[in-house]
């Protein structure tokens, strides 16, 4: 005899029933907010979907129909209730599919596949979502101390799990929880004056099916933080010895070796903004003897490479180290699942010698 298991939480059971273990029978005369059977009633299964037939207007069906309609429609309360719009597609087909199940239907229609298991356990990982969630969004996100990072990267990983892409309703929900997750960063960037992070993020989280514009930046906050920069200052002083030794100008573009252009930035905004960034550089020098810059730095916005802690390590600001490097890493995920979009980056500017 073959062990019947529960088709919502997969619990084994050896009650009558053909679906549900009693427990989640009982669950679910809650959930759906239907007042329990009287003790009279025998098989309190078949009358659950007996009810549900009825409340979708639906009279002499088969035992076999009032079964998969029970079925769509838990499933269909189970989506409604984590209230993520990238489900309403999903949503309306399994309507229809409702709607198609009639006395009269031949056939028991499933114009999108699902396991009630599967269902149920979206619906535990978007209550699961929305706990965590609201605990961040009241973060005071100016004073993250090194307990609150660790909780941040064990509690939010689950919703970065790229097997769940397989599935069309699993990947409207994981989808769902990474924009939303997203948009967290976002304020929380704004917050903690990571005010270039943000924009750059926020262009990236474009409406889905839509593809965001490139960006140019040319605004004096953002271009100031850069020429304030040590690594700038650095790669400046470094090219002056290279390349204008003895020279009235010179010029480093995209001829010039790779470790003359790559720039990376060590510290706050412009770590997370920009990440493997390339600048080109014009100089010539003034009546003054002095040098005079003409700066573009072009970037494309992405994630592409999952990174390890040490490629950012930095011992005077581990914190800044595990969120950048788990923000990367979880970026990675989400441009797969689309929820970050690629797109580039050209920062515009000029400065001269003694300005950095």
């Amino acid at each position: 005899m073959n062990e019947k298991r529960c088709i919502l939480c997969n619990k084994p059971y050896d009650y009558k029933y053909a679906m549900f273990g009693r427990g989640c029978l009982d669950n679910l005369y809650g959930l759906l907010e239907f007042s329990k059977p009287p003790r009279i009633v025998w098989n309190k299964e078949l009358y659950l979907c007996t009810i549900i037939a009825w409340k979708n207007h639906k009279f002499f069906l088969s035992k076999r129909k009032k079964y998969a309609l029970t079925q769509k429609y838990i499933a269909l309360n189970y989506l409604n209730r984590m209230n993520y719009n990238f489900l309403d597609d999903i949503k309306n087909k399994i309507k229809n599919d409702i709607n198609n199940i009639s006395v009269f239907s031949k056939n028991i229609v499933d114009t999108i596949s699902f396991t009630l298991n599967g269902i149920y356990k979206l619906f535990n990982y978007a209550q699961k979502f929305d706990e965590l969630i609201k605990e961040f969004q009241n973060i005071n996100w100016e004073e993250v101390d090194e307990k609150i990072a660790e909780n941040f990267i064990k509690s939010m990983s689950f919703i970065f799990d790229v097997t769940k892409k397989s599935n069309p309703i699993s990947y409207a929900v994981f989808y769902s929880m990474q924009y939303t997750f997203w948009q967290v960063v976002v304020v929380g960037g704004i917050l903690t004056n990571k005010k270039l992070s943000a924009r750059l993020l926020t262009n990236s989280l474009s409406i889905f099916g839509k593809e965001p514009s490139d960006m140019i930046i040319e605004d004096n906050e953002t271009i100031q933080s850069i020429i304030d920069s040590e690594a700038f200052k650095d790669r400046m002083k470094k090219l002056i010895k290279i390349y204008g030794e003895g020279k009235d100008e010179f010029i480093v573009n995209e001829n010039a070796p790779k470790e003359d252009v790559l720039m990376r930035f060590e510290k706050s905004d412009l770590l997370y903004a920009l990440h493997d960034a390339t600048m080109f550089v014009k100089a010539k020098k003034d009546k003054e003897e002095k040098w005079n810059f003409e700066i573009e730095i072009v970037d494309t916005y992405d994630f592409t490479d999952f990174k390890d802690l040490k490629e950012y390590a930095d011992s005077e600001d581990i914190i800044t180290d595990i969120l950048s490097t788990t923000l990367n890493n979880f970026g990675v995920v989400s441009s797969e699942y689309g929820v970050i979009k690629t797109y580039n980056i050209k920062i515009k500017f000029n400065t001269k010698e003694g300005e950095f």
